[in-house]
């Protein structure tokens, strides 16, 4: 069985709504230590499908990450150690405002904040911690108008919510990205049925979500995707998580028995003019 989909790759910037795949050929990275120490070998029913293994985010949010704590830190100094700067408050300012930024940006490039259906509700915006947020929102407006010490609480809070931001990336990025691919005829996308437990979001093929499938932890479920490489249509079936990340199913991280029991066998019923066939 082919481990890899040599003609596509995933761009970092791409959420799950634009379907996270670049239309034309790339370089083949070989998996590495980490991932192949993780696969798992999905049952015989899946002998015609392929992993597809997707760039990790980490990567791409490693660095940025890492900057904004810099600029974070470096908030408070021009009020700590007054009269260096031209203006210590719009410094202060800035370094808050490029420290935030530059989590937001990081959490964009990799379509964390798209909307997709393994949010909880219409407003959840994870990995980003919406309480702290707010409240450290509104201790840094009463700063103002009540009392300026509530500026350091708020900073320290602007903390907390920065550490759970990491705690939940870091756990949402263990799991090895990926997800397992079959070559469909996007004319005979009609003729596809599903077994119980899986629905369709779409009636035509298209690139991105097309269907959703059971929740496998509270924070993620199974869904299908519409995909296309060099031109060619592809359905693939993985696990997406609440950060917007698609995690392979069949891997040592996950909940390995519900996986077992949710993909016994692939959820896609192809029918043609005779009996109905399962693949």
């Amino acid at each position: 069985m082919s481990q890899l989909i040599t003609e596509n790759s995933v761009r970092p910037g791409m959420g799950v709504d634009g379907g996270g795949i670049l239309d034309e050929e790339s370089e083949e990275e070989p998996p590495s230590k980490f991932q192949s120490e993780n696969d798992r070998t999905p049952p015989d029913t899946w002998g015609d499908w392929e992993r597809e293994r997707l760039k990790p985010p980490g990567t791409t949010l490693l660095r940025p990450m890492a900057w904004s704590a810099f600029f974070l830190a470096a908030t408070p100094l021009p009020l700590a150690f007054p009269g260096n700067t031209p203006d210590d408050a719009i410094i202060s300012s800035v370094l808050f405002a490029v420290a935030w930024s530059l989590v937001l940006l990081s959490l964009l490039s990799v379509g964390s904040l798209s909307r997709h259906p393994s949010q909880s509700h219409a407003y959840d915006i994870f990995p980003l911690d919406m309480p702290s947020l707010l409240i450290a929102v509104a201790l840094f407006l009463a700063h103002v108008f009540v009392n300026p010490v509530l500026g350091w609480i708020s900073y320290a809070t602007f903390w907390y919510s920065w550490t759970k931001l990491t705690k939940s990336l870091t756990d949402s990025t263990y799991p090895s990205n990926g997800r397992w691919v079959k070559e469909i005829d996007p004319l005979q996308f009609n003729h596809i049925g599903l077994v119980d437990g899986w629905a369709f979001t779409t009636g035509h093929f298209k690139t991105g979500i097309i269907g959703v499938g059971p929740p496998v932890t509270p924070q993620s479920r199974l869904v299908i995707e519409g995909v296309r490489a060099s031109n060619v249509a592809h359905i693939a079936i993985s696990i997406l998580h609440r950060s917007g990340f698609r995690h392979d199913p069949f891997q040592h991280r996950v909940d390995v028995r519900d996986i077992d029991f949710l993909l016994e066998k692939p959820p896609l019923i192809f029918r043609t003019d005779g009996p109905t066939s399962s693949d």
